[in-house]
């Protein structure tokens, strides 16, 4: 969350309701007293998801330097003994938590944490990832406040860290927002894990103002009236039939002001987007995010935002969903026609690439037009005004493979794909 608005209740309003990816809930541990926090509240939002818990544990390798000395025979457990054993305490420790009777698979695997966390809940398409918080041993815990970071930065799939004390779904939740289509998609993740009577607090914290100006006090006053409006636009998306939802809008250091909100309300979970700034994402997941899973005194819901995982996410919420493809001799007249039914519309536009992951270039963006040139194989594609008077930005796509344009029943696009020798590039239409 930043402390601009970077969207329009307009454009909030047209993006449409999201839904979680359909796999299951991934319990990760370490069998440590510090993850027994995840397997009751899994087990609790199992029931309330109607989905099934995997659990895995990871080993982390032992790197020994081994020194040639004749005569010298060192002995090592053998990787499969090490396997077994942490199965065998992972299965004990759902036992303790959950029941004997609990029929959750168990995997262990022997690698980097993160990495192998995030890579199975890719793979199952897991609809969270819950980890215990891990808080009191340090940072240093395998499940610590950076080890979620890494989770987050290495993945796409939502991930609680849970406090002991969240045994059920939360009823005191402050969801942070930027208004961003992102942060809307955090939100309605949030949705399908918070109690049905829970009180939310929409949470949005502006750049304070200096009111003693005229202009300036303007300036603050539409400020608020656009907040409200984009306050009304995802209550409108959130709303349940138990649920209250109240709005609150502060103005400083948005780390600061929320870790004080959460003390004074004593929340249950704080809901943070960290933004689909992809391979950047990687780097540094923004001050937001990682304070609140550094420093949060509750449970931390972190939602990955990307245009990948929203485009995903809005499929399942399109009832027969249409995706075509074009054929290679009319990339330039389909891109042509996808321009003219298309042109003015808002959009986030995603640029995947094997080696570097996943980019976004900006959301919000006002689509200028798409054209195709045969005689290098490539795309362009334009953002902004199309004309000269504003300002503009266009994207180049070399070698070109395929190019996919989805649309809901209407007939009215949604997403289009443009893919080429080493990743995509994705236009995700409001």
């Amino acid at each position: 969350m930043s402390t601009t608005m970077h969207t329009t209740p307009e454009v909030l309003a047209a993006v449409e309701p999201t839904l979680l990816p359909g796999g299951p809930i991934l319990v990760a541990t370490d069998t440590s007293p510090d993850s027994d926090a995840a397997f009751p509240l899994a087990f609790n939002l199992a029931s309330r998801m109607h989905t099934d818990v995997t659990v895995l544990s990871v080993l982390q390798p032992v790197n020994t330097p081994i020194y040639g000395v004749d005569g010298l025979v060192i002995s090592m457990e053998p990787a499969l003994d090490s396997e077994n054993a942490r199965e065998a305490a992972t299965r004990a420790q759902l036992i303790r938590m959950v029941s004997s009777t609990a029929a959750w698979p168990v995997t262990v695997k022997t690698g980097d944490p993160a990495r192998e966390i995030a890579a199975a809940a890719g793979a199952m398409n897991s609809q969270l990832v819950v980890v215990g918080r891990g808080r009191h041993s340090g940072l240093d815990r395998m499940f610590g406040g950076e080890s979620v970071l890494r989770m987050l930065q290495l993945g796409d799939a939502p991930v609680l860290a849970v406090e002991e004390s969240l045994t059920s779904p939360p009823r005191r939740v402050v969801i942070a927002t930027d208004f961003s289509p992102f942060s809307l998609y955090a939100a309605q993740v949030a949705m399908r894990v918070v109690a049905p009577d829970a009180e939310v607090w929409l949470l949005h914290v502006g750049p304070p103002f200096d009111e003693s100006v005229p202009f300036l006090k303007a300036r603050a006053e539409v400020y608020r009236e656009q907040s409200e409006a984009a306050f009304t636009q995802m209550r409108s998306r959130l709303q349940g039939d138990k649920l209250h939802i109240e709005s609150v809008i502060l103005t400083g250091s948005a780390p600061d002001q929320l870790l004080a909100f959460l003390a004074e309300k004593q929340a249950d979970m704080v809901v943070t987007a960290t933004h689909g700034y992809g391979f950047i994402r990687r780097m540094l997941l923004g001050s937001v995010a990682a304070t609140l899973i550094r420093r949060a005194p509750c449970s931390v819901l972190a939602v990955p935002g990307s245009a990948r995982t929203m485009a995903a996410a809005r499929a399942q919420t399109i009832p027969n969903a249409h995706t075509r493809t074009f054929s290679l001799q009319n990339f330039d007249s389909e891109l042509s026609e996808f321009t003219t039914r298309n042109a003015g519309r808002r959009c986030t536009v995603e640029v995947d690439q094997a080696a570097l992951g996943a980019q976004v270039l900006g959301h919000d963006l006002q689509l200028a037009g798409a054209t195709y040139d045969r005689r290098d194989n490539s795309a362009s594609l334009m953002f902004g005004t199309s004309t000269l008077k504003g300002m503009h930005m266009t994207h180049h796509v070399a070698g070109v493979t395929r190019i996919e344009v989805a649309s809901n029943t209407g007939g009215v696009d949604q997403v289009l794909r443009v893919a080429h020798d080493g990743g995509q590039l994705l236009v995700m239409l409001s």
